[in-house]
């Protein structure tokens, strides 16, 4: 047998060798509270890591704390948000001296960290390096934030559990209870503006929609109802999530100035309809869509949709939330009734049950009034500490405790401080007119106390003194002068007519005078006549022929022959024979034969010539009878106020002297008349004489042209000329 020793001694360490000591880890402690009460929190264990070196770190080789998922069932109906929680904690609080109420903000490149975004407000601020244990990384997914740090989260809600939702929302699934739905909306010339590309149905799952490519367009999103989630109006969002068809929809583009694709992507299931739109400002370079529905369990026939909640109208102790519900088929509305046979979602429910925390927090009141207008005063204000429960004050508390939290408010600040200044006039100007009513003028200045000229608005707190005023001379002395009226009309239409117009002596205010006054100053009266019409009268269409010496009318057609060109027609003078028109016809039967061809009017009572039986004779027309003297009931003409009077028909206005502007006949007449022709014979202008070589008998009735309208004057012409109005013609 061996010998003990040297057995012994196989267990005893060779001189000068030592074994190396190993730190251990220590058993692992009891699991902490859970960081949440549903949602998904995390707890956390402990063990320490012993060393039997006294120098250097202990060398234990793993984690020195484990986690576990916690809590892992939904929160109730109507919760808030974990992370909006962590952020309302500073409501209230001041910040870069206001008071802001704080959403959470997920933009952050840390998802880790509490970023709050100020409502209204466009600036986000970290108020913690971590967020707490089991706070969700982004909206909509599972990871969850550990100490800072995102850590995965499988579809069991496990911390580092490999378990995933298949695209049908099945966790651990293969995707077998749902079919995709994929394309591309490739229109590449589409109108400037909205168009609708496609519309995501009720009940969608793992929903992608991407461009294919870069480019100025974007994507937006509304509901069936026309009203914009994402996008509208011409108003492009900023990269967020938001709640739509009560999922979460991701809205991912390149920050500005950045070229990215637009992304929207959502998990679903979604509960209404959404309308895909693309705001094209340049060509589509194509929008991949993808989305899954179930295979079964889709609604056939009318059924209910309904939005995402509204906020929680309030924060703690209580609140309600509202959503809009609606019948669709089809991804179009309907009346509700249509889906009557199917129980409807309610549109209401409580939320924010959770007791409100009680908070300290600074209240200040309303500012005091200045004591300086001017020159820099102050004003005061009240300051008390209150503590609050999130939705009223609960009472005035020590201002020690709300100093904990944020600096005290300032209680008195400066006011007024510009300076003082008045308004400062100068001398009034002299009076705008010598004499009557005029207006005199000022300057008007703003000056401070110093005498430097200061704005207008510095001397608004007092009245500005105005810088016109009227002023009153002696009475003006008015100028005296004959002050001349109008022509009136025309006595006559033609050979010289006369008008009157009235002159008086007066001022410039109207007031008159006698003559004398104004003759006083300008000895020659403005005449109060004048003659006017002087062109000479013409005969009409018609000559007047005469009766037979014996007195019998001559018929119509009876002619005169004249072979030797002094024949004499007996004056009418000699025989006392009434006229009647006369025409002269050149004979054709033999040279030198004329004939004179006596006609006779129509018989009364036919065409125009009855006026001729009138006993008022006829109107200036020629052809309606008057009613009475001086042209009454006759047809009103214009002609009478013409310059040059009227033509021989009474109604034409003559455009010159001489019957120019007359029809032509009349004109025709004329040149007769002027200038006769070699064919006239003797007895024309024998017969001329006759005709204006009678004298009055003493009665009007004997002249060559019947008596005016009077029975007393005698007409100058056929149709009454020299008359104030047209003949009573005899026979």
């Amino acid at each position: 047998p061996e010998h003990p020793c040297r057995l012994l001694g196989l267990l005893v360490p060779a001189p000068g060798r030592r074994m190396k000591r190993q730190d251990v880890w220590g058993s692992w402690g009891e699991w902490s509270q859970c960081s949440r009460s549903c949602g998904g929190g995390v707890s956390f264990r402990q063990r320490r890591c012993y060393s039997q070196r006294t120098e250097g770190p202990p060398s234990c080789v793993g984690p020195t704390r484990s986690y576990q998922s916690c809590n892992v069932q939904n929160c109730p109906e109507g919760s808030r948000d974990f992370r909006a929680e962590q952020c309302a904690e500073f409501d209230g609080t001041e910040f870069q001296g206001k008071k802001y109420k704080w959403l959470p903000y997920y933009g952050a490149p840390n998802k880790c960290e509490l970023n709050c975004i100020p409502k209204g407000e466009n600036f986000y601020y970290r108020h913690k390096e971590a967020v707490v244990d089991g706070t969700t990384c982004e909206p909509g997914k599972r990871d969850i934030c550990v100490e800072g740090v995102c850590r995965a989260v499988g579809c069991d809600n496990m911390l580092e559990s490999a378990k995933k939702e298949d695209k049908c929302l099945q966790c651990g699934g293969d995707g077998s209870t749902c079919y995709g739905v994929k394309g591309t909306f490739d229109v590449a010339s589409l109108p400037k503006g909205y168009n609708q590309i496609f519309i995501i149905p009720v009940g969608a799952t793992s929903i992608q929609i991407k461009e294919v490519k870069p480019s100025r367009n974007f994507l937006a999103v509304k509901n069936v109802r026309g009203e914009y989630y994402l996008n509208g109006h011409w108003t492009i969002d900023f990269g967020r999530a938001l709640q739509v068809a009560s999922t979460v929809l991701h809205y991912d583009r390149g920050s500005e100035g950045d070229v990215a694709p637009e992304l929207l992507h959502a998990r679903g299931p979604t509960t209404e309809p959404l309308v895909i739109e693309l705001i094209s400002q340049e060509p589509n370079t194509g929008v991949q869509y993808e989305y899954y529905l179930p295979l079964q369990g889709q609604p056939s026939g009318y059924s209910w949709s309904y939005s995402s909640w509204s906020e929680c109208s309030s924060e703690c102790g209580g609140g309600f939330q509202s959503r809009l519900v609606f019948c669709t088929i089809d991804n179009e509305i309907y009346p509700d009734y249509m889906c009557r046979n199917k129980p409807q979602p309610d549109n209401n429910r409580t939320c924010g049950h959770q007791p409100c925390p009680q908070t300290k927090r600074w209240k200040t009141g309303e500012w005091g009034p200045c004591s300086a207008t001017c020159g820099s005063g102050s004003q005061s204000r009240s300051v008390y500490c209150v503590a609050f429960d999130g939705q009223s004050a609960q009472g005035v508390v020590d201002d020690a405790e709300c100093m904990a939290f944020a600096q005290q408010p300032r209680r008195s600040q400066p006011c007024n401080l510009r300076q003082c200044a008045t308004w400062s006039t100068g001398p009034w100007s002299q009076c705008s007119a010598s004499c009557g009513e005029g207006v005199q003028t000022r300057t008007v200045t703003c000056r401070t106390q110093q005498g430097s000229q200061a704005q207008d608005f510095a001397c608004l707190m007092e009245p500005k003194p105005s810088a016109t005023q009227p002023c009153l001379k002696e009475n003006c002395i008015q100028e005296i002068g004959w002050h001349v009226g109008d022509w009136g009309l025309c006595s006559k239409s033609c050979d010289s007519g006369i008008r009157t117009r009235q002159v008086i002596c007066a001022d410039g205010d109207s007031k008159v005078y006698g003559p004398e006054t104004c003759r006083a100053i300008q000895p020659q009266k403005p005449a109060t006549l004048g003659s006017c019409n002087t062109q000479p009268c013409y005969l009409p269409q018609r000559e007047w022929y005469c009766c037979t010496p014996n007195g019998r009318m001559l018929p119509g057609n009876t002619m005169i022959h004249s072979t030797s060109g002094n024949q004499h027609i007996p004056s009418t003078k000699d025989h006392g024979i009434n006229l009647f028109a006369v025409q002269w016809e050149p004979q054709s039967r033999s040279p030198g034969s004329h004939r004179l061809s006596f006609s006779q009017d129509p018989p009364a009572g036919t065409g125009s010539q009855d006026c001729h039986q009138s006993p008022h004779g006829c109107c200036p027309d020629g052809r309606t009878p008057a009613s009475g003297p001086l042209g009454r009931g006759c047809p009103f003409s214009t002609c009478h106020q013409n310059r040059y009077g009227c033509c021989p028909d009474g109604v034409s206005a003559a455009q010159g002297p001489n019957n120019i502007g007359c029809p032509q006949y009349y004109r025709d007449i004329q040149t007769r008349q002027n200038h006769p022709t070699t064919t006239t014979p003797a007895v024309s202008t024998k017969a001329s004489q006759a005709l204006s070589q009678q004298q009055p008998s003493g009665e009007c009735r004997g002249f060559v042209y019947g008596c005016c309208f009077d029975n007393i004057a005698s007409a100058k012409g056929p149709r009454g000329e020299g008359c104030l109005n047209r003949p009573n013609y005899r026979e």
